[in-house]
């Protein structure tokens, strides 16, 4: 905006926007303090208002403004999700306003906080060791510090989903709920163990081989920044992240499919990179086939991953030239046909069956479960229906599905399109309490101040549930008391009592929002400067991720592709010529 005094009375009007609805929201007072705290959020707001308006690139402001709006509409949100409750079509309207009326005050802070990040210098080495040497040191380090972790829950961590994967290795009645070529590894390491008089030493030797594999992704992360001249900070930060996060050796520890699936997801980000930076890799056979063998492999980790691959696909087909299109269009085809030649041959292998159709009606569930808790008296007849459908629906819990949707009757084709018949009819009669079951159930992504995450299961020193699953399998032979009971102690009291958050600024670091808004500040950055490469780039973990607002609950572990790859993104993006 080239007029000053415009400028200005736009940021204050916008600013009294952004207060006048959070007052409303919570109430208001007349005491001399909150008027205080109101009246320096207005001038404070104004303030960044104004220079935000005032950006000289209008791309740029654009960009950061409306996602300012977006973050901090989606924190008014959650507030009052937290608060009180939803409040209707009113709350929702304020808590919109909310968000456009700072969103030129937080767009200020975010293009801030890009160009400080563009400012950075811009090389992570000096030449003097190669980006091979930076691969294996890095992985070395990475795993060296994992290893205390491992110590102390010997042979390792155990979630829930072990006893379903090793029912059906024992019985031989195999599905794909959890991906079958995790399953059957898991299965094979488990025998293994048995064959040797112990299955937790063949139960150890499958986490240690996870560990290393993740431990070589990270390092090839690692050498791919050093190779291309990404900033020394970023290059520092995400050897830091990987190595010493808690939630890296956590997950690297821990018998769920997420390891080995983010490594693969990492292997194949960078070959995306290359590929976007050097087209013509895609005319090298060897390339290609190793792309689309762990593109494959990937997919085969994670049921959903596949539309990260066709998001990617739709994104590099807008960041390459005419000339590479085609390519890319066979390259990413050609992956997902092998993947599911590979598990279609898997399952008719093992004569595997395929997910529960109880897994495709999670937020279906929530939704009628929220009508039926609230309206069950008033509209009995339709409530009546939803509990024949929803047996369990007296359970509705706001942050999960697993209690109602694991029960749903959905069994049959037919039952599934009676189920969203009855979905849709109640919908159209509540579709503002449908709206609110689904924020509830998903504010974890969005909500930087949300902890329903951390106990969606339980939480307690002796729970073993909390932050992160750290419980052990004991009932197949899986436990022990580890080798650093100390260590083990501390994570306990932060992961599973959920301490952590009683730690100023790092429990941050912690919530699952942060990293999804990480991703998307780099899309903002990325949009600003028309970097098509950078938006290609991300699109693959971001369709990795899109599947699970759809899913049964929030989880770290979910939101981990983005742990992993923001710090790849964003030294892709940086590393890079300075000038917008």
């Amino acid at each position: 905006m080239n007029n000053p005094r415009g400028r200005w009375m736009a940021a204050g009007l916008l600013a009294a926007v952004c207060v006048g609805c959070l007052a409303a929201l919570f109430g208001g007072t007349r005491e001399t303090g909150y008027c205080f705290l109101w009246a320096a959020a207005f001038a404070a707001l104004t303030l960044l208002g104004g220079r935000g308006l005032a950006l000289a690139d209008r791309r740029q402001r654009r960009c950061f403004m409306a996602l300012g709006a977006l973050m901090a509409g989606a924190q008014a949100l959650g507030l009052r999700l937290e608060v009180s409750g939803y409040t209707g079509v009113t709350g929702l309207l304020l808590c919109a306003g909310a968000g456009v009326g700072a969103g030129p005050a937080a767009g200020c802070v975010l293009a801030a906080a890009w160009r400080g990040l563009r400012a950075l210098p811009v090389r992570a080495g000096n030449g003097r060791r190669s980006a091979g040497q930076v691969m294996c040191g890095s992985a070395a380090l990475i795993f060296i510090c994992w290893l205390p972790v491992l110590l102390a829950y010997w042979p390792g961590i155990s979630a829930y989903d072990i006893y379903t994967q090793l029912d059906e290795v024992f019985s031989g009645q195999y599905t794909n709920r959890n991906p079958l070529l995790h399953t059957l590894i898991l299965g094979a390491f488990y025998r293994l163990g048995e064959g040797m008089g112990n299955p937790a030493w063949g139960y150890a030797l499958f986490i240690l081989i996870q560990m290393a594999v993740m431990a070589a992704a990270y390092g090839a992360a690692m050498g791919h920044l050093w190779r291309i001249g990404a900033p020394r900070a970023i290059f520092w930060t995400a050897l830091a992240l990987f190595a010493l996060f808690p939630v890296h050796a956590m997950l690297a520890v821990s018998d769920t499919k997420d390891g080995y699936f983010v490594a693969l997801l990492v292997l194949v980000l960078i070959r995306f990179h290359r590929l976007l930076d050097d087209p013509s890799l895609l005319r090298r056979p060897g390339f290609a086939a190793g792309f689309a063998a762990l593109g494959a492999l990937m997919c085969m980790m994670r049921n959903n991953a596949f539309v990260g691959v066709l998001l990617a696909l739709a994104a590099g087909l807008v960041a390459l030239g005419k000339q590479s299109r085609l390519r890319l269009c066979a390259l990413m085809l050609g992956t997902l046909v092998l993947y599911q030649g590979a598990l279609g041959g898997l399952k008719a292998a093992f004569d595997a069956s395929g997910a529960l159709a109880t897994e495709l009606v999670s937020v279906q569930s929530q939704q009628m479960g929220r009508v039926y808790t609230f309206y069950h008296e008033s509209e009995p007849d339709d409530c009546h229906e939803v509990a024949t459908w929803l047996p369990t629906v007296e359970d509705y819990t706001p942050y999960t599905a697993d209690p109602l949707k694991t029960f749903a009757i959905v069994d049959k084709p037919e039952r599934m399109w009676g189920f969203l018949k009855l979905w849709g009819r109640v919908g159209l009669r509540h579709p503002v309490t449908y709206l609110d079951a689904w924020l509830l159930n998903t504010c974890g992504y969005w909500y930087l101040d949300d902890t329903t995450h951390a106990r969606i299961y339980g939480e307690g020193a002796d729970t073993h549930l909390g932050y992160l699953l750290s419980g052990q399998a004991e009932g197949v032979g899986l436990a022990s008391d580890g080798y650093l009971p100390g260590l083990r102690a501390l994570y306990e009291r932060l992961f599973s009592a959920n301490e952590y958050q009683r730690i100023p600024v790092l429990s941050l670091l912690f919530a699952p929002a942060l990293w999804v808004w990480l991703a998307a500040f780099a899309g903002a950055g990325a949009a600003c400067r028309r970097d098509r490469r950078t938006l290609a780039l991300l699109a693959l973990p971001v369709g990795c991720f899109l599947p699970l607002l759809l899913g049964a609950c929030v989880l770290i572990r979910y939101v981990y592709p983005f742990v992993a790859c923001v710090p790849l993104v964003l030294g892709c993006a940086l590393a890079r010529g300075k000038s917008d």
